[in-house]
């Protein structure tokens, strides 16, 4: 979607367990039900999270043994994680990601030499793997060995080229595991600069299919209450050229138009067909045929990180009602994601879905947006029972953003038809491998049962 704006630099945090769901093309059946993956050798019996649905991508176990060199020995896995970053840029290139909160590393051990700390470990990490028809029963992870400061910055000036993607610009040590990508023609790593790390790869038996967003809770005082955000492509910009810009104006546009035969309110009343920087804050409502009310609101930032003054108390006031709220945007390798989940209000009993429509998002959530929730609702001690968070393991293009947050708003209006993640799915743009966490404690079903 957006390109690299930024350096993730937090410490990856552990979460809850949450359920993962991908589809874009065919629809699911009615009912949850658990698909049948542990037929063949390469089923997993561990269980590292509680239940995931896939259409196009697949939820996968990669297992495997790693080992670095480092100035110290100080906070270790911190340090491994660092090096698991590189698997991001890896994994891009297959159409896939790990989430790298969810890695579970045993066997740590350091060892103190003239040259440094070498670590050694070993790791299960679960991957969005966007080749469903393709599951390997192993895969070579290529990762840096030295991850001191002087080396990976040699490691990206020599690399930063040749080994990257073909649209990667400005790499350097801060952004080299981003757009890494070692299986490119032409790219040849030095013996001795990289780990080739064979990992097994067992497909989760934990897939699970046909579930729908709580219709019961998003309907349940007769409004739909949308919040869509949209950062500028670039910080500063003015112009509707700007991709996020343009963004912004055609998901007001195709707003409008879905109301077109309803009695429909829009704030501001006087704006011109491209809202633009002149317009960063729109609300649109209306009432549909059966009385039921809809509210848009649709803002426009210049970065989540500095979105301007009034942003915060204006978010705050609305996540409290929201049930969708999607952020279109940068990810800012992670930093983004981690702002805005740290952003808002909740509400006990608050049902609402999350959409973090950014790059790799599926890598950069953590636990602050379930942990924010249990903390106001003692009846949810894992943060899902009110909280669906959507995320990408490859983004669209940054165009497509808007097409992608509608799919999601026309699938709730679609109560009289309720519609399952995957078949929401479905109305996203065909290159966005998307996933939903959260849904497997989901009650609701058409027919009520």
């Amino acid at each position: 979607m957006f390109g690299v704006d930024g350096i993730l630099t937090r410490t990856i945090r552990h979460a809850v367990l949450f359920l993962i769901a991908a589809g874009l093309s065919i629809s699911a059946c009615g009912e949850a039900q658990v698909l049948d993956w542990n037929a063949g050798a390469n089923g997993d019996s561990g269980d590292l999270a509680k239940a995931d649905s896939s259409i196009d991508a697949i939820f996968l176990n990669f297992e495997f043994s790693g080992n670095l060199i480092v100035d110290s020995s100080w906070a270790p896995n911190k340090q491994i994680e660092n090096q698991l970053l590189f698997t991001i840029g890896q994994l891009n290139g297959e159409n896939s990601v790990g989430r790298l909160d969810k890695v579970v590393l045993t066997q740590v051990e350091l060892n103190e030499t003239d040259d440094g700390t070498v670590i050694s470990y070993h790791a299960k990490m679960p991957v969005a793997w966007g080749q469903r028809n393709n599951v390997p029963t192993s895969y070579t992870l290529i990762l840096p060995i030295d991850l001191r400061p002087a080396a990976q910055d040699r490691f990206a000036q020599r690399y930063g080229h040749s080994c990257v993607d073909r649209k990667a610009h400005d790499v350097d040590a801060g952004s080299m595991w981003y757009y890494f990508r070692p299986h490119r023609s032409g790219c040849n790593l030095e013996a001795g600069s990289v780990n080739y790390e064979e990992a097994t790869v067992r497909v989760s038996p934990i897939n699970t299919t046909g579930r729908y967003p709580e219709y019961h809770k998003v309907w349940e005082d007769n409004r739909l209450e949308v919040v869509a955000i949209f950062g500028k492509f670039e910080e500063g910009a003015t112009s509707n050229w700007d991709a996020g810009i343009s963004s912004y104006n055609k998901f007001i546009n195709t707003v409008k138009d879905e109301f077109r035969h309803n009695d429909v309110h829009v704030t501001p009343d006087n704006m011109f067909i491209s809202p633009g920087v002149d317009n960063p804050d729109v609300t649109i409502e209306a009432t549909l045929p059966d009385g039921r009310q809809v509210r848009v609101v649709v803002l426009l930032v210049d970065g989540v990180q500095n979105p301007g003054t009034n942003f915060d108390a204006r978010y705050e006031e609305l996540s409290t009602s929201a049930d969708l709220i999607a952020y279109n945007g940068h990810s800012g390798l992670g930093a983004n994601i981690q702002t805005l989940a740290q952003k808002g209000e909740w509400v006990q009993g608050q049902y609402a879905i999350v959409f973090m429509n950014g790059c790799d998002t599926y890598a950069y959530v953590d636990s602050e947006l379930a942990d924010a929730h249990t903390a106001v609702n003692p009846d949810d001690p894992n943060g899902t029972k009110y909280l669906d968070i959507v995320t990408n393991a490859m983004p669209s293009p940054a165009n497509k953003s808007s097409q992608n947050t509608m799919a999601l708003t026309q699938g709730l209006l679609s109560y009289e038809n309720p519609m399952t993640y995957e078949e929401i799915f479905a109305n996203f743009h065909r290159s966005q491998v998307v996933l939903v966490s959260g849904e497997q404690d989901n009650t609701f079903t058409p027919n009520g049962q």
